[in-house]
Formats: C-alpha cells, structure tokens, sequence
C-alpha cells in the first residue's frame, strides 16, 4: 500500500493552516483519493484540558483538482456558518466542486465546450457536470473569483474565430448584450435561434454574476458564427442596427 505523508498531501492540494489533512484513502485501481480535512484543534491548556468548547460542525464534498491520473475529493468537516470564500480548495455550499475545479470547468464553457466534453477532458462524472452547469444557468452560483494560482491551472477563454470576410459582428460588440436584453426585437426565421433566444433570455433573468451573463453572450455569439450561412436575414437586420 502507498504511503503518503499528510503534511505533505495537505501541501500539495493548496490547504491552508488552521486546516489539516486528518485522514486520506487512495484507490489507485479507481484512481481516486479521498481525504478528510478539518481544523487544527484548539490550544490545549493545563492538564490537557481544551481552552474552548468545540464548534459543531457540517459535513462537506469537493472534488478538487486531480493531480496527475488521481482525481480528488475533499470531505471537510466545516464548522457551522463557516465563510468558505477566498478559499480555492473549498468550493461553493451545494456545489459539487473547489472554486479551483470550479474555475477550470466554466473556462472550457467559456470556450464553446459541451457538458460531455468538459465531463472527458477533465475526468468528471457527467451528474456533476450537470449540477454545476445548471446553477450557473439558473443564477445559482457565479464564476466566481479564483486566486492567482487558481488562474494559472485554467487555460484562457478565447472568443470563436470569425473569418475577415464574415458578416457576424464581433464579440465585442454592444448590439450582443441589446439582442440578449430583448431592447432590439430581431425578426427570426430560424427556429433554432428562436429557441436558443428565449432560453438564454430566461436564464439572464436570474443571472446577475457578469461572468456568467458573459458565457451567455459568448454562447449567442458563437452559434451566429458556426450557423452565419443560414441566418442572412438576421445579419441583414444586426448590420442596419449597427450602421444607424
């Protein structure tokens, strides 16, 4: 069986004093690990006696970054009421990720990934996926704001080619977020765009993250860019918008 010592596997999955790696189980036949965290305990005074009363606590889930084959999941014995931000190896309450992972899922959906290509390139399980790509869309939770570190490990999010000659206006471009706000009416004969409309306009009712509302965006924009050949009538209407 392989041996691992915990100050250095705490070290390694970026956990922060007070907190401490208490436990840990590696499958490798799985290649899973499961390790359990909690806080240092209190300054014992004399006697041996604790100082302070112990908190009660919730029993919490991650999974966290994988570092190499082994995927990891965090089970984090978190003191009720306990403020999880700015900690990237914590990850949102009711969410299935660290702000870590959590910020290297959203960036392959910010560049056009599907939910079963995210779920292949990063070895996740499909049900997760889904759970944290539907609070992003119901305005659940944010892309939140990953430190340093953090951004390091995620690739940066690049907006879809467009060709010179393209009509597609580019991303960048302020009629994007007017389409999506409904303040230009477009006159659609595309039913798929129909319905991509209307879904997207529904999920930025509950959306107030920017991140988010921008993955949207993005979204719209891309499908204009893959599908530029069947929607002349709408560009028609995109470019005199534009042009006045």
């Amino acid at each position: 069986m392989i041996s691992i010592d915990r100050a250095l596997l705490r070290q390694l999955l970026f956990i922060e004093r007070p907190w401490e790696v208490r436990e840990y189980r590696l499958d490798l036949r799985q290649r899973r690990c499961d390790v359990w965290v909690s806080q240092e305990p209190a300054d014992r005074g004399w006697f041996g006696r604790g100082r302070k009363s112990v908190a009660p606590t919730d029993a919490v889930v991650w999974q966290h970054l994988a570092l190499g084959a082994v995927r990891f999941h965090l089970h984090v014995a978190l003191p009720v009421g306990f403020e999880t931000r700015g900690l990237n190896w914590m990850g949102e309450p009711g969410m299935p990720f660290s702000r870590a992972l959590a910020a290297r899922v959203f960036a392959l959906f910010n560049e056009g990934l599907s939910v079963q290509s995210v779920c292949s390139l990063l070895d996740l399980s499909l049900q997760d996926v889904w759970r944290y790509r539907y609070a992003l869309d119901t305005g659940r939770t944010g892309a939140g704001q990953p430190s340093a570190a953090a951004e390091r490990a995620v690739a940066p999010a690049a907006a879809p080619a467009v060709a010179d000659d393209s009509a597609v206006p580019d991303v960048t471009d302020p009629i994007w977020l007017r389409v999506l706000d409904g303040d230009m009416s477009l006159d659609i004969k595309v039913l798929s765009l129909k319905l991509m409309l209307t879904r997207l306009r529904s999920q930025l009712d509950l959306i107030h993250d920017d991140e988010v509302r921008m993955l949207k965006l993005k979204e719209l924009h891309r499908y204009f860019v893959k599908n530029e050949r069947v929607l002349n009538h709408e560009l028609a209407q995109l470019r005199l918008d534009g042009a006045a």
